[in-house]
């Protein structure tokens, strides 16, 4: 795709004068208002995962797996709520715990057949 190249030497300042030009507010430095706002808003969010987090821990898995974007996860599931988040931390808490003991279970199985496998001559 071919680009229009635009001759700036033969150009007066007078022909740029009429530009929209257009700034975010995000070019602006932050006003002290802002960025306590911004740093009362974070610890909200850090707050909300230690008080959850095991219902952390299976969002960034599913994170990491793909399963549902980082941006929807950090910035949506604080406002579950806390009765919401509670129940499914406390379910995540459960299955933590039935995870471990498959685990453990694993372990025992490969544990007996090295052992079995040993014994056979």
């Amino acid at each position: 795709m071919a680009v229009p190249v635009v001759d700036l030497l033969n150009n007066s300042d007078e022909d740029f004068s009429d530009s929209e030009l257009s700034y975010s507010s995000e070019d602006e430095p932050a006003t002290e208002t802002e960025r306590k706002r911004r740093e009362e808003e974070e610890k909200k969010e850090e707050e909300f995962w230690i008080k959850y987090p095991y219902l952390k821990s299976l969002l960034n898995a599913s994170v990491a797996q793909g399963l549902i974007p980082e941006y929807y996860v950090y910035e949506r599931a604080k406002l579950i709520g806390d009765e919401k988040a509670k129940e499914l931390n406390e379910r995540g808490q459960a299955l933590f715990l039935k995870e471990l003991e498959a685990c453990r279970d694993r372990c025992e199985i490969v544990a007996s057949a090295i052992n079995a496998m040993k014994s056979v001559k």
